[in-house]
């Protein structure tokens, strides 16, 4: 054991007496296992373990670079399990060979768990310069949540399956204050106190606990007017037909009866209900669907692919049926290898071997204005857009209702719709302003003020959701400030550690 930590035997003697491939393949295992802290199982106790055998085996590891394969044989496992779903969107629906697909998958779990790698050399670094129980239980869990960070940023970011998104049971009522990756940062240095003294982070998890059990019963936003009845169409028009010319029609005419059928003043059809550019969709069928919505008195918000005003722009988009050419919505946040190709001289030979529709989108500019209708102002995003914390809370802060459309068809068969849920149960909560998913496939579902699922339809059914939403308006914390405190606080972290290590004192 390297001085400066307590001398301890069992467990953690072992593991770190072990050939380094033996340890790695531990760790993969176990990171594999944070799958089922997620949504839809969520078992959220499984999250302390899995991280904190992660942070055990970093305990007193002063070699950089032991680290860091130990970071990234966990988020390998971790990655592989939690997006396992991109190998179904390559070879089921892209029609790539499933070898291929296979290797991609596996090179983008690869990519992803360089980050708890890079945290691993770093807190190697500083536990070599600095030994001791801050380096351990703030500077590692510092630095593991800058790696999240920067993973949900760098390239665009992908900020999928966040670890401390399975807290949203126990550790939710913080987040108004702190955002999803605050609430990492707590899981992060509790599982480290635990690791180092075991009486005190259990202290601390029950501080914790608690505090965000009384959070939890703070409104920091505030009802406006009555209830508001809801439609959310599901088409559940299977990926493999849905942009299939003979199947064109069938699109047409689900959504125009659903349309029909549905009860509520606001009625959301979800992400590219219709497969065409809204220019191209043939006049009289819009016209027939505005005729149906204001016979019956319906708000419609339908998701549509858009042209825009210069030649080869288009976008994913939103748009008001009554008036669809002055009061649109266009996707921001794309999708890479989905929606664009990134860097085509280097990544555009993949194209030639699976058929993805529409992959050339333009971005949109936020912040964007919201949908003036059904009783309120209503926020739409699209797809994985509500992933991100801090871009998503930029159109939340000016809106009533937040509205999400997506098509997770691409995925079916899997988890993904179940995490993404999860993660707009999250956004909820950091915004205080209720929301609805309307989706082609699922899960399309209402999600409450208090962050639980209202109401929602089976995935894989065709139906129309019946609910009732309020619309919110103030602001929480975290729409106000965003993560901003967060990193600042780690950085201060990180940096209070290394000055400490300049002074040598203990």
């Amino acid at each position: 054991m390297q001085s400066g930590l307590p001398e301890r035997a069992g467990l953690l003697t072992r593991l770190q007496a072990l050939p380094l491939w033996q340890v790695a393949f531990l760790l993969a295992a176990c990171g594999a296992l944070g799958v089922f802290a997620l949504a839809p199982l969520g078992l959220f106790p499984l999250a302390w373990l899995v991280l904190g055998l992660l942070f055990a085996v970093w305990r007193g590891e002063v070699r950089p670079g032991r680290a860091a394969a130990l970071g990234f044989a966990w988020g390998l496992g971790y990655f592989l399990a939690t997006i396992h779903w991109v190998y179904i969107s390559l070879h089921t629906f892209g029609g790539m060979a499933a070898w291929l697909a296979l290797v991609c998958t596996t090179l983008f779990a690869a990519y992803l768990a360089l980050f708890p790698a890079v945290a691993g050399a770093l807190a190697g670094w500083l536990q070599r310069k600095r030994p001791g129980a801050l380096s351990f239980c703030l500077g590692v869990p510092a630095l593991f949540v800058l790696a999240e960070g920067l993973r949900g940023w760098l390239f665009t970011g992908f900020p999928w399956a966040g670890i401390g998104y399975s807290q949203l049971p126990v550790l939710g009522g913080w987040l108004p204050l702190t955002g999803s990756f605050g609430v990492t940062l707590l899981l992060a240095i509790t599982v480290s106190v635990v690791l180092w003294r075991w009486r005190a982070g259990l202290l601390l998890a029950g501080v914790l606990l608690l505090g965000s059990w009384g959070l939890a019963h703070v409104r920091w936003t505030q009802p406006q007017g009555g209830p508001v009845a809801v439609s959310l169409l599901q088409g559940n028009i299977p990926q493999n037909i849905k942009w299939v010319r003979e199947n064109y029609l069938l699109s047409l005419q689900v959504y125009r009866d659903q349309l029909a059928a549905a009860r509520g003043q606001l009625v959301v059809l979800p992400e590219t209900a219709i497969p065409s550019f809204l220019a191209q969709t043939p006049p009289e069928y819009l016209a027939e669907l505005r005729t149906i919505a204001a016979k019956q008195g319906k708000d419609v918000l339908l998701g549509i692919a858009l042209e825009g005003e210069t030649p080869g722009a288009y976008y994913n988009g939103v748009v008001r049926l009554d008036q669809p050419q002055l009061t649109q919505y266009r996707k921001s946040h794309l999708v890479p290898f989905g929606e664009y190709v990134p860097v085509p001289a280097l990544f555009g030979w993949l194209y030639r071997f699976m058929s993805i529709p529409l992959d050339g989108f333009s971005a949109g500019i936020d912040p964007q204005a919201p949908f003036a209708l059904g009783g309120g102002k209503v926020a739409a995003n699209v797809c994985y857009e509500d992933i991100f914390g801090n871009e998503f809370r930029v159109n939340a802060a000016n809106a009533t209702l937040l509205a999400n459309f997506s098509n997770l068809a691409w995925f079916d068969g899997s988890w993904a719709a179940e995490q993404q849920l999860q993660m707009a149960q999250v956004r909820v909560l950091e915004n205080g302003r209720e929301l609805v998913r309307a989706t082609n496939t699922g899960v399309t579902a209402v999600v409450g003020i208090d962050g639980s699922v209202r109401d929602r339809l089976p995935a894989r059914t065709r139906g129309i959701l019946e609910s009732r939403v309020w619309h919110y308006t103030g602001a929480t914390p975290y729409q106000r400030l965003g993560d901003l405190p967060v990193w600042l606080l780690l950085l201060i972290g990180v940096c209070v550690c290394i000055l400490r290590k300049s002074k040598h004192v203990d």
